[in-house]
């Protein structure tokens, strides 16, 4: 595969597409939103390892942020997250 990067079963990408599926209908800070993004990029690749690493990035304690990597982030808009349920939807939908 292009890149060297392997795609994972399609039960376990599934799996991670269901949970991302779930915490969208939460608040997201600006953090939370954008690893929320990195995840479902991940996702969209069908790579749960990376979708799993944003997950641990996404739920990391407010306090705990800027020691481990300082972003810009910005709120998910509201066509952001129709895109993201839809393509969600569909992926955990592929199990």
């Amino acid at each position: 595969m292009a890149g060297g990067q392997c795609r994972e079963p399609l039960s376990e990408v599934a799996g991670w597409a269901s949970r991302y599926l779930e915490r969208l209908d939460q608040p997201f800070d600006a953090w939370e939103a954008d690893c929320f993004r990195r995840g479902c990029s991940f996702l969209s690749r069908r790579l749960a390892a990376g979708a799993a690493s944003s997950w641990r990035f996404l739920t990391l304690p407010p306090e705990r942020r800027d020691e481990v990597h300082p972003l810009a982030a910005r709120p998910l808009t509201v066509e952001e997250t129709a895109r993201f349920r839809e393509m969600l939807q569909r992926i955990a939908r592929e199990e």
